[in-house]
């Protein structure tokens, strides 16, 4: 069963969470002006559902662009995934980004390098 915790639209993500596969994706474009409200959202769904997620959850980005707004909201969100990590959740961040977006590939390194976890790196060719 798919949970849309938000729809797509032309400023915002699909956020979604997938009970069967037990992926919950960020996915889209974002360009949204509040970025930390927007996010906030996705944070208070983890918040409320993170007793049901003592499973292994594999959080899935795939942002082809993001603005400086969102950038901001998404540093949330991970820091939220961070404290679930820390307090022991089973919990992996995978991150795709196009083969040839060298904007993206260095955004996820930085977000990897200040929440000090890991962040599986995908590329699409």
């Amino acid at each position: 069963m798919k949970t849309i915790i938000c729809e797509s639209s032309r400023s915002t993500p699909e956020i979604s969470f997938d009970a069967e596969d037990r992926v919950f994706r960020v996915k889209g474009i974002s360009t949204v002006v509040n970025a930390f409200e927007f996010y906030d959202l996705a944070i208070a769904w983890i918040n409320l559902n993170g007793k049901s997620l003592e499973k292994q959850v594999e959080f899935y980005f795939h942002l082809p662009y993001f603005n400086s707004a969102s950038m901001k909201g998404i540093l949330m969100l991970m820091e939220r995934i961070k404290s679930g990590v820390e307090a022991g959740q089973p919990w992996i961040i995978q991150w795709n980004v196009e083969d040839d977006d060298e904007f993206l590939l260095d955004a996820c390194e930085s977000y990897r390098e200040m929440l000090g976890i890991p962040i599986e790196i995908t590329r699409n060719a």
